[in-house]
């Protein structure tokens, strides 16, 4: 059975990581990259054709060709939720992946990508334009809205409501039936017990370096010492 056709925007760290999911075991295979015309001189991306946006119509027509957003969560998603509306005003169709290794009794919208080892408990409703990296765990009941971005690591409790475009950064946790607004901040490796309006943004301060260096450490510390 022949493949799917499938052009990808984007050329960078996210694009080449989607890249080995939709060719390792997905019905589509990679005919073309997307980008901005200023960043198109390159010719090609992982051995394809690297085209510039305003010539794709021309080129991958969307009658012949089905599309994946593949940037980045920069502006709290806003980058990749406006490509994802350009090519949706062009009419193409949008592909989605979930990894064979992840089962479960889920939906998920268009041009949304679950990768390996996530853990998504059942009932669960993803959106479109999600990203789901490995290791992230989802709640029973749980509703990811569109262009939400979930880190690996992160745990997400039972009938939360995650708002439309919120980041959620790796290891952070979020409780059961807690209801997140659009375009959060979810820092890496907070606590979440409680609902939160639109717009918040929850940080962890970065671990202070020891005063000691590890030579200094291991000659001081019995769990190390050789």
């Amino acid at each position: 059975m022949d493949k799917k056709q499938l052009i990808i925007f984007g050329a960078g760290k996210i694009s080449e990581s989607v890249s080995y999911f939709f060719e390792r075991d997905s019905e589509y295979t990679i005919a073309a990259y997307v980008v901005d015309d200023a960043f198109a001189s390159a010719g090609t991306f992982l051995g394809k054709p690297l085209v510039g946006l305003s010539d794709v119509e021309k080129s991958y027509p969307a009658t012949d060709y089905t599309v994946f957003v593949a940037t980045g969560y920069q502006a709290i998603n806003k980058l990749r939720s406006s490509k994802y509306d350009h090519f949706k005003q062009l009419g193409y169709r949008f592909a989605s992946y979930v990894s064979p290794y992840v089962k479960g009794d889920f939906t998920i919208g268009e041009n949304s990508i679950v990768m390996d080892n996530a853990v998504v408990q059942p009932c669960v409703k993803f959106g479109s334009n999600v990203f789901v990296w490995g290791g992230a765990m989802v709640g029973h009941h749980a509703v990811i809205h569109d262009h939400c971005w979930l880190t690996g690591g992160c745990q997400i409790g039972g009938i939360v409501d995650l708002g439309e475009s919120t980041f959620v950064g790796l290891g952070a946790v979020i409780g059961n039936e807690v209801k997140i607004g659009r375009q959060c901040m979810i820092g890496a490796a907070t606590l979440t017990t409680k609902s939160l309006p639109d717009k918040t943004v929850l940080m962890v301060g970065p671990t202070e370096p020891h005063r000691l260096n590890s030579d200094q450490f291991t000659r001081m510390s019995s769990c190390f010492r050789v």
